[in-house]
């Protein structure tokens, strides 16, 4: 423990340190709203006073040449701001800041640059590629003349590809530039660490819920009357964009063979940068469509939309089980995840490198694994779940991990060494938000 003397505690009072949070910020996203959490739990935590310095989406996303340009505006004049900062933090999702590769890297160092006090946390630092398996599948499948599927699999193994460029990219500049890394899990940590000899790198898995959380379980009861869900019916929850990683697919699979009282409830929306202007529907959006009705399962499946940061945490909290079905994607960390390991009596997770991580930092009692694209062990480990007792709460051990360690993590990241403020995990009210 730092010790300060009382001089320069009064001095810190009147003048705390300034920090940025570059991010996504009013979009419908979890990194919106993991950003709302972090900014709210660092100033419970600590004396440091926290702006999001907010990317205009509309702007980076964007591929029109002139948006392209003003957005290189947007971002100078930011870093204008993040010089005037005693820290920044970048949270940094490809996707965030820009749609081609050169523009991602650029903007990135251009940000990463403006602060010498600066960290970044790399929500996914995939640096290991699965290309060559893709397109080996990929020509296989055109040579036996399925060619629309054969395409997809070469486009997307070159996308997968793409990601990993940017990454080496970045950590190579991130790591010349002095900049502090924060990663999700362990493995990322050794691998950034093995191939780039980089050793400023801290490791926190995402959280999200403060303890203790109090409940809504009055959602359910309305839901449950507006879909006329009986009340000994089983509800299962899934949560998050309508995605082809998420697993929808499956679950529809599994749903069908489960118990008619078994009932899906799907928590989110279409994925606004999936939205076409030409009216057409989304094509995963439009499989999970078909298969509902091909299934005969329209009547147990059930699209509720987006819900805002205190319905999705109540959401989460109340149905039966929770379904994570996820395929791998390239993420180390998952605030959906995070919240429904909080928050769900019984949650099952795909065997996804991500959660593998996530389960070597933090013991959850309510959780149970099965094999990716295993649709008949998804169904019979549900019933077997539904058997079992619920484990009392918090389902997670959070000694170690909590929202006051992440938040003095990322003000020690910034060059932050105050004095440990007093250990306080009462509810903090605005602090307790979802992801969407």
């Amino acid at each position: 423990m730092v010790f300060t003397k009382r001089s320069e505690r009064e001095n810190m009072s009147k003048n705390p340190m300034r920090m940025a949070i570059v991010s996504s910020f009013s979009d419908s996203c979890g990194n919106a709203a993991f950003t709302e959490v972090l900014r709210d739990s660092i100033e419970r935590y600590t004396p440091i006073k926290v702006e999001v310095a907010e990317l205009n989406l509309s702007l980076t996303q964007s591929m029109d040449r002139r948006f392209r340009a003003a957005a290189h505006y947007h971002l100078k004049e930011m870093c204008q701001k993040l010089r005037q900062m005693d820290g920044v933090n970048i949270q940094f999702e490809a996707g965030l800041y820009g749609t081609y590769p050169g523009d991602i890297v650029r903007r990135l160092k251009m940000l990463a640059s403006a602060n010498k006090n600066t960290s970044v946390t790399l929500h996914s630092p995939r640096l290991v590629s699965s290309a060559a398996s893709d397109a080996r599948k990929g020509i296989k499948k055109v040579l036996t003349l399925k060619v629309r599927e054969g395409v997809k699999d070469l486009i997307g193994g070159q996308l997968r590809k793409m990601g990993v460029h940017i990454n080496k990219q970045a950590i190579q500049f991130l790591g010349r530039h002095g900049c502090r890394l924060i990663v999700h899990t362990e493995r990322a940590r050794e691998q950034i660490k093995a191939l780039y000899h980089c050793d400023n790198i801290d490791v926190h898995p995402l959280r999200i819920i403060q303890h203790p959380h109090v409940g809504q379980p009055s959602l359910l009861r309305r839901l449950r009357q507006s879909a006329e869900i009986a009340e000994d019916d089983t509800v299962i929850g899934m949560f998050g964009y309508i995605s082809a990683y998420k697993g929808h697919l499956d679950a529809l699979e599994a749903i069908r063979l489960l118990p008619p009282h078994y009932k899906l409830l799907i928590f989110g929306r279409q994925h606004p940068q999936t939205l076409k202007t030409d009216g057409k529907v989304d094509e995963y959006l439009q499989k999970v469509q078909v298969k509902v009705m091909e299934k005969d399962i329209n009547d147990r499946v059930f699209f509720m939309g987006e819900l805002g940061h205190a319905d999705f945490q109540a959401a989460a909290g109340s149905v039966d089980v929770v379904w994570l079905p996820y395929y791998e994607n390239g993420q180390d960390g998952s605030g959906i995840a995070s919240i429904c390991l909080e928050l769900a009596p019984r949650v099952l997770c795909s065997t996804s490198f991500a959660f593998d991580e996530l389960f070597r930092l933090i013991r959850y009692k309510n959780a149970e694994r099965f094999d990716i694209g295993n649709v008949l062990e998804l169904a019979k480990k549900t019933e077997m779940l539904m058997r079992r007792e619920v484990p009392s709460k918090p389902y997670g051990d959070d000694s170690t991990y909590t929202l006051r360690s992440q938040a003095l993590m990322y003000a020690k990241s910034i060059g932050w060494r105050g004095p440990m403020p007093a250990h306080d995990e009462a509810p903090i009210g605005a602090l307790v938000k979802g992801a969407a």
